[in-house]
């Protein structure tokens, strides 16, 4: 019984469970807005690399 008790108290492995979890839950997140986060990263990339939008040195 005490040897159960000590295994309840222990936290040593917490940090672990932790990080899991966050990672866990921002996966869910990012699989929830997956389109909006492609289409928000399809914007970004066509802003920064359209050739229309550069300005020609003169």
């Amino acid at each position: 019984m005490e040897m159960l008790k000590r295994f309840y108290e222990e936290e040593d492995g917490m940090g672990v469970v932790e990080i899991v979890m966050i990672i866990a839950a921002l996966m869910c997140i990012a699989l929830l807005f997956r389109r909006q986060i492609t289409q928000f990263a399809q914007h970004i990339m066509t802003t920064v690399f359209d050739q229309s939008v550069v300005e020609k040195p003169q």
